[in-house]
C-alpha cells in the first residue's frame, strides 16, 4: 500500500526540482560568501551583516533582508545540517504540495521565521540561516499526517509523525538550551508553514488538488501578505545601531 501511494506521488510530482534548486542556491551564496573572505567555520557578525544578515534596526530600514538572510549560514557546520534536513523533509513536501506551492511555503515560512526573529533574537544580534523556511515545510508534512491522515498510509503516517516530532522536539530544545540557536525563527517558520499547508490543497489528495489548488494557493498567499504586513507594523520601536 505504501508502494502504491508513493509512485502515484512521484508520478504526480516526477522531480523535486525546488528542493535541490534551493539547496543549489544556499551553496552558492556559502560559496559566494567564502570567495568574498567570510570564515567557512566562523563568520564574523559584522560580515554576515554586510552580506545581508537579519538585525532589526537595519532591516527595518532594509526589509530585503527577510529574505536574504534566508540564505546566509554561519559557516560551514550550519550550512551542512540546514542542506542535510533540507533534502530530507523537502524532497517529501515538495512531492506532497507540489513545486510550485512547495517553494510558495518554503519561501514563505522562511519571511515568517525572519519576521519572528526581528521580535527576539535580531532584535540584538545577526540572525541567518534557511532553518525558519525548513521549519516551515516541516510544519507543512505535519499539517499532512495531522489534518489528513486519513488519506494516508497508516505506517507512513506512523513513520513520519515519529521522525517529525524528534527533529522539531530536539531542535527546539537545543534551541533554548544552547544560547545560540534562533528559536523565534523555527517556531515562526513551523507555525506558517502548518498554516499555510493547512489552506493549500496536497496532491495525494487529487481530487482536492485538480479542483481547488489554485484558489486555495493564492487564498493562502493572501493570507500570507496580510499576516506579514501586521506583523510588520507590530515590530518595537527602532533601536539605535
Amino acid at each position: 500500500m505504501i508502494e502504491d501511494f508513493l509512485h502515484r506521488l512521484e508520478a504526480a510530482t516526477p522531480h523535486a526540482t525546488v528542493t535541490g534548486t534551493l539547496i543549489a542556491l544556499n551553496l552558492l551564496v556559502w560559496l559566494a560568501n567564502l570567495a568574498g573572505g567570510l570564515s567557512p567555520f566562523l563568520p564574523e557578525a559584522g560580515e554576515l551583516l554586510a552580506w545581508g544578515g537579519n538585525l532589526l534596526p537595519l532591516t527595518q530600514r532594509e526589509p530585503w533582508r527577510l529574505v536574504s538572510a534566508m540564505f546566509l549560514h554561519a559557516g560551514i557546520i550550519h550550512l551542512a545540517f540546514n542542506m542535510w534536513a533540507l533534502w530530507n523533509v523537502g524532497s517529501i513536501a515538495e512531492r506532497f504540495y507540489g513545486n510550485t506551492q512547495f517553494a510558495l511555503i518554503y519561501l514563505l515560512s522562511g519571511l515568517f521565521g525572519s519576521l519572528a526573529s526581528l521580535f527576539f533574537a535580531a532584535r540584538t544580534a545577526v540572525s541567518v540561516g534557511a532553518s525558519g523556511a525548513i521549519f516551515g515545510i516541516t510544519g507543512a508534512l505535519l499539517a499532512a499526517i495531522l489534518l489528513k491522515r486519513d488519506k494516508l498510509p497508516a505506517p507512513l503516517v506512523a513513520s513520519m509523525r515519529s521522525s517529525l516530532f524528534m527533529f522539531v522536539g530536539y531542535s527546539l530544545f537545543l534551541g533554548f538550551t544552547s544560547g545560540v540557536v534562533d528559536n523565534a525563527a523555527h517556531v515562526g517558520g513551523l507555525l506558517s508553514g502548518f498554516a499555510l499547508a493547512w489552506i493549500m490543497a496536497e496532491k495525494f489528495d487529487w481530487v482536492d488538488y485538480r479542483r481547488n489548488a489554485v484558489s486555495r494557493a493564492l487564498v493562502a498567499v493572501g493570507a500570507a501578505i496580510a499576516a506579514a504586513f501586521i506583523l510588520w507594523q507590530l515590530l518595537p520601536a527602532r533601536p539605535a545601531l
